[in-house]
């Protein structure tokens, strides 16, 4: 079970730079839902994967784009996917020839596969402080509620306070994440270049809220997902195979084929290795057994003819796994995506039986 959530100072940060002149969407006195819209994204897709604006479910909004529940699932799995330390600044990413792939969500932030990273965005509305505010902070204990020490959350038995320092939890690992990412004013160009970073945002505001957050900053305050940084996404998925019996789908798909020709072009090409070890063994017994020294030696002429037997039925073995596989997994796709239309079209009120309206005019 993962340790809760210490007290700690209310916002992570003092610098307020979401102020800036000549933008009204990210200048904002009180976080109203005219105001609130310019920090929050256009659109959200909500757990029942309906589309709706943020500002209408804001509760909503921050669980689904802050909490990594898969990785909180595996927490003392995490020693192998990757080491308790910051993440390294993005220069260095790419010195190591990493790409850096924007995503949106915060479960993939900091994964790295093969030659990519995974980075999500630092979101408008953590660089605010009347949304931390007015949405992260428990609001017995928020500036205004009338708390003799407003710096200090603790409020007991208290859900509502329960669920904010959650959330804030999470956002205090986040924002730490990015001070660990942009160290160098390189490391700034990189991150507004690739988006990572709010445009209005600027090199120097940037160091005030890094000093800020790291002057603030204790492990025991943060989501623990974030006492780790870079985390492999093969090692993800194996955890999630071999531990959770998530077979097909692991813990992302990302990577995973998309195509049954990717899935055929993949495997076949392993096969296609393989059988040329095999060949090359064939052929060395085949030399073997034309000398003089090796054609009597019966050892040999029973290995000769194991391998032989070995690499006739080998290939066909393989391709069948391999079918099957294939098979497997489509019939497991085909089937959830049966038992998902289903349920979809429940909430939507529809059914697959009826026909649709055809606009006459």
């Amino acid at each position: 079970m993962l340790p809760p959530p210490q007290h700690t100072v209310i916002s992570p940060f003092q610098a307020d730079i979401s102020h800036s002149e000549g933008d009204v969407a990210t200048s904002i006195d009180s976080c109203q839902p005219s105001s609130l819209a310019g920090l929050l994204p256009a659109v959200f897709r909500s757990r029942d994967t309906n589309l709706t604006t943020p500002p209408r479910k804001i509760d909503d909004f921050l669980e689904a784009d802050l909490s990594v529940p898969k990785l909180n699932d595996i927490h003392s799995w995490l020693l192998i996917v990757g080491r308790p330390v910051p993440p390294r600044p993005l220069n260095h990413q790419i010195l190591i020839g990493r790409n850096i792939v924007v995503t949106e969500q915060a479960e993939l932030h900091l994964v790295w596969a093969k030659h990519r990273i995974f980075i999500k965005p630092l979101p408008r509305y953590l660089l605010d402080l009347s949304f931390w505010n007015d949405y992260l902070v428990c609001p017995a204990k928020s500036p205004g509620s009338g708390s003799s020490s407003p710096n200090i959350w603790k409020c007991e038995n208290n859900p509502e306070c329960h669920r904010r320092e959650k959330l804030a939890a999470l956002a205090r690992g986040f924002l730490f994440s990015y001070t660990a990412l942009v160290q160098h004013e390189s490391d700034f160009r990189i991150a507004i270049d690739q988006g990572l970073l709010p445009s209005t945002v600027t090199w120097e505001s940037w160091k005030m809220v890094a000093a800020d957050v790291l002057e603030n900053h204790t492990y025991a305050a943060v989501n623990p997902r974030y006492w780790y940084g870079e985390l492999r996404l093969t090692r993800l998925n194996k955890i999630y195979r071999f531990r959770y019996g998530k077979i097909f789908r692991a813990y992302s798909t990302v990577g995973f084929y998309n195509s049954s020709g990717d899935f055929f072009a993949d495997n076949l090409g392993k096969l296609a290795v393989f059988l040329g070890y095999v060949v090359m063994v064939l052929t060395a017994m085949q030399v073997g057994l034309a000398t003089d020294k090796l054609q009597p030696d019966v050892a040999f002429q029973r290995a000769s003819y194991g391998f032989t037997v070995f690499s006739i039925l080998a290939p066909i073995l393989a391709l069948g796994i391999i079918i099957a596989v294939f098979a497997c997994l489509s019939f497991t796709n085909w089937t959830e995506t049966c038992d998902f239309q289903k349920k979809r079209f429940r909430d939507m009120g529809v059914s697959n039986k009826d026909k649709p309206v055809l606009n006459t005019d």
